[in-house]
């Protein structure tokens, strides 16, 4: 059973269509993707103490191991084989620079998209946990 999974923030709405997005281009079925305010999101975060972590990026785990801010975006891609050329721009660029540009976005992004997330059909819904 893969482990690998995507933790994003379920108060954002651009966050939750971002999984959305993101859930539908896994095509694998790579990931699971988890809500942090989710009892399991809740759960996976505190016991791994990223309380701290929670609120500023999208957090992935591969193979046991967290990834934050560009470096998760970057696993996602790799790992579930999507969107090669982001996958290529992030690894090329160091990842103080993807990180700057992944906190613009972050900053900004319950201002992005205001309005309510589409009801996921049930062939993605079953890879939310």
């Amino acid at each position: 059973m893969n482990d690998s999974i995507l933790i994003f923030d379920g108060d954002c709405m651009f966050c939750n269509r971002m999984a959305y997005f993101l859930a539908k281009a896994d095509k694998k079925d790579y990931f699971k993707f988890v809500s942090s305010i989710s009892e399991k999101g809740k759960q996976i975060i505190e016991e791994n103490n990223l309380q701290e972590m929670v609120d500023k990026t999208v957090i992935v785990r591969v193979e046991e191991k967290f990834y934050f801010k560009s470096q998760a975006v970057y696993h996602f891609l790799k790992i579930s084989k999507t969107f090669p050329i982001f996958r290529f721009l992030i690894w090329i660029f160091p990842t103080f620079l993807t990180d700057f540009f992944y906190d613009i976005i972050a900053r900004n992004r319950k201002e992005i998209i205001k309005s309510k997330c589409p009801v996921p059909k049930p062939e993605i819904r079953r890879k939310f946990l």
